[in-house]
């Protein structure tokens, strides 16, 4: 993911003067290399697990560490100065998460950097605001304590941001920018949050009042973090730790992140191993240092904002970088080895082959699913017992609603729209299915017959076909065998492409 960050800015926050060509490979060496150098902006290229360098602080306090400027854990400053804040349980966003920093000399550059590094966590981990939500707000405006809850649509009322209209809950959703792009996210109740005076801060996730809104002016900011998962705790950490390196207190607020590090014992020998560098323990140390690790003995202190940080070899890859990976030894191995195709591989190229020499494209869905979109391929067979998303519950067991999904999802596209998969399918058992979907005004049974056809007859293979049903296809336009199935969709299924559509999927 791509970030904007003004190089005379990065620079004030670093310890030490340091050239424009000494930072860009800095950067390259740290893995978060600039893609673009514009006038004074610096477009750096931010991997999607470091979620802590999505800002010019975090930028900013990596580097530090990496070119020997600062080494160990971040230092921050806090305060005593709490928020009360009363939650009642919401049933759209049930996880919640608050803080708040004291004495920020908020800047353009400081909102700028910051609000970038909410909308880039509203993409990535937030989901787009489906999964976590970010909101901030000027604290000395707000009168505590606060309250989260949810409230239904017609009693809410305020000036959203960036409007000087007040607006109900629903005329939000309807009006709104923000309304209309997340609507879907909320029902006929959201989730707000009210001041001590009763004035309402946020309708989450949506959008943030108008009189509470940060400003170059302000000084205490609060932050929450509201989602239908766990995780918001990293959501305001990742915020506040970032506004603590402007100089800002952070004030602990319950419920919320407690900004203690996560400790993990590991093993120097292992880290050498995964390394492949004969690396003293003091040198292993240094290393992690400038990564920013604490180390007390043999127990690695990771910090509160590193999510990215799971396993011993999470932490060697930290090493390796520390090292610096061009001065890692290059060994050719002792023995050559030539690899060849699975038999089974072969034979999925000679149907893609086929596939694209019928004007198909090939695409890649997910495996897991939701158990409603597999309904429209026959009845959900294997499920996961403890689903992480809402969107991943089921394993599918045709790879046809997939299609239709992705179709419906890019209907502004030019047609005619010609796609294809070959992948994993579960009936129970694991096998791998090629099914193909056309989208056009013409789109008919005997064209995806012929297709079928064709397949079959330039792979030898010899099925009998035979009228069926299918929760998928049209009564009499369907064609089922042994092997798979064809024909014309439904209209009711095709009317969510806004195109007739004719599909079909055989087992390889």
């Amino acid at each position: 993911m791509i970030i904007e960050v003004e190089f005379e800015d990065l620079i004030s926050l670093l310890k030490r003067k340091v050239s424009l060509e000494k930072l860009t490979r800095a950067l390259d060496m740290f893995g978060t290399p600039v893609d673009e150098i514009e006038e004074n902006v610096l477009r750096v290229e931010v991997p999607p697990n470091r979620l802590d360098m999505l800002s010019t602080e975090g930028i900013a306090r990596a580097l530090n560490g990496f070119l020997g400027f600062e080494k160990g854990l971040p230092v921050w400053n806090f305060t005593s100065h709490t928020i009360e804040v009363e939650v009642k349980k919401s049933e759209i966003r049930p996880f919640v998460s608050f803080s708040s920093v004291f004495g920020v000399k908020m800047g353009e550059n400081i909102i700028r950097s910051i609000m970038q590094m909410q909308e880039k966590l509203h993409l990535t981990a937030g989901r787009n605001r489906r999964k976590y939500s970010i909101g901030l707000y000027d604290l000395d405006k707000i009168k505590p304590p606060i309250r989260y809850m949810d409230l239904p649509l017609s009693e809410i009322s305020f000036v959203p941001l960036g409007e000087d209209e007040e607006m109900t809950g629903e005329e939000i959703l309807e009006k709104t920018e923000k309304g209309k792009e997340y609507k879907h996210l909320v029902g006929e109740k959201a989730p707000v949050l009210v001041d001590g005076k009763g004035r309402i801060m946020s309708m989450a996730p949506i959008i943030n009042a108008e009189w509470c809104k940060v400003t170059e002016n302000t000084r205490n900011i609060f932050i929450d973090s509201t989602g239908t998962e766990e995780g918001t705790d990293l959501m305001v950490a990742l915020v506040a730790t970032s506004l603590a390196e402007r100089g800002g207190k952070i004030g602990v607020v319950v419920p919320g992140p407690t900004f203690l590090p996560k400790p993990m014992r590991v093993d120097f020998g292992k880290i050498k191993r995964v390394v492949g560098v004969e690396m003293s323990n003091i040198e292993i140390q240094e290393a992690l240092e400038k990564m920013r690790y604490g180390v007390e003995g043999k127990k690695i202190l990771i910090p509160p904002y590193r999510a990215d940080v799971f396993s011993i070899e999470d932490i060697a890859e930290d090493v390796a970088i520390a090292y610096g990976y061009e001065n890692i030894p290059f060994e050719i191995p002792a023995m050559e080895g030539f690899g060849e195709p699975l038999k089974e591989i072969e034979i999925e190229n000679e149907y893609r082959k086929l596939m694209i020499g019928f004007g198909f494209i090939e695409v890649k869905t997910f495996v897991l699913t939701n158990k409603e979109l597999l309904e429209l391929g026959g009845k959900p067979i294997i499920s996961v017992k403890n689903p992480k998303t809402k969107e991943a519950t089921t394993l599918r067991q045709s790879i046809l609603p997939n299609l239709l999904e992705l179709l419906e999802k890019n209907k502004k596209a030019e047609y005619p729209q010609k796609i294809f998969e070959i992948g994993p399918i579960f009936i129970p058992e694991q096998r791998v299915a090629i099914a193909g979907i056309t989208a056009h005004k013409e789109a008919c049974f005997a064209e995806i017959k012929s297709i079928v056809d064709s397949i079959l007859k330039i792979m030898k293979r010899e099925v009998e076909w035979k009228k069926g049903s299918h929760p998928f296809f049209m009564e009499g336009r369907t064609a089922i065998s042994r092997i798979g199935v064809y024909g014309e969709v439904k209209p009711e299924l095709s009317e969510r492409v806004g195109m007739p559509l004719a599909a079909f999927e055989l087992l390889i």
